[in-house]
């Protein structure tokens, strides 16, 4: 039997399909023997409100039921203001002697009033240089850098709706990546293909994961709770370094 890892989930908790990942990661690691689990709860109560009851955007019962159980079977869930003055100090008590971070901080909605990713992963990058936590497994997006997606009409509709919708949610992840990729940690950054509400998980296995232009397109939308599934495993059991990967369910080719 190996050796148990610790890790810390780190997710936004009010209004954030990307903060719905993290809650999944809860449900999936603390039914998992090999994963003892430190999560945390991040937000900007000014301007986002209570996360006081925390609930998943999902549009099929189990997934409500799982995330629920997960939360609830938490001993305990610290939750830390992220504009607040001494947040990085919070993040750095509740991730003290973790092996891996994983991070679900971000937000696609148009609606999000406040973008504080770029912010959030400065503090949570400092957090963990000052705890010397090496491994972070950090959620992006399609749509960023170069995520090795073929051309396509979802990708040139996205392109387009990142740049003419949601500017702010773009300048905003891609702060965060720069972030990142600058920290000098053993990072791997997952850019996911749309997080639909109405996608129940095909199980892990399912995903295809991208780390180079290889002409193979993906589905526009993806399964939360298979997406949390691949970022768990990436902290756990490391394939991958200093790297990005676009994660989605295969499109098969036209023979």
């Amino acid at each position: 039997m190996g050796s148990i890892r610790t890790i810390a989930v780190l997710f936004s908790s009010v209004g954030s399909g990307m903060g719905d990942v993290g809650k999944f990661c809860i449900a999936q690691g603390i039914t998992n023997p090999s994963i003892k689990l430190k999560p945390v709860a991040l937000s900007a109560p000014a301007t986002e409100g209570s996360d006081a009851t925390l609930t998943v955007d999902v549009t099929y019962q189990e997934g409500h039921d799982r995330a629920a159980a997960g939360i609830a079977a938490l001993d305990r869930l610290p939750r830390v203001d992220i504009m607040g003055e001494g947040a990085q100090e919070a993040i750095e008590a509740e991730i003290a002697g973790c092996d891996a971070v994983v991070a679900c901080l971000g937000s696609r909605q148009p609606s999000k009033k406040t973008r504080w990713l770029g912010t959030g992963s400065t503090k949570v990058v400092a957090a963990m240089k000052a705890k010397g936590v090496s491994r972070l497994v950090n959620l992006s997006s399609m749509g960023i850098g170069d995520d090795y997606l073929p051309p396509s009409f979802w990708k040139r509709f996205w392109w387009c709706f990142l740049r003419v919708v949601i500017p702010g949610a773009l300048k905003d992840l891609n702060k965060m990546e720069e972030v990142v990729v600058g920290s000098g940690l053993d990072y791997l950054q997952v850019r996911a293909m749309g997080l639909t509400p109405e996608a129940p998980p095909k199980g892990v296995g399912s995903l295809t994961v991208l780390d180079k232009c290889s002409g193979q397109g993906l589905e526009m939308m993806s399964s939360k709770e298979d997406v949390a599934a691949f970022m768990l495993q990436e902290a756990a059991q490391p394939t991958r370094s200093r790297a990005a990967v676009t994660v989605g369910y295969a499109i098969e080719k036209k023979k």
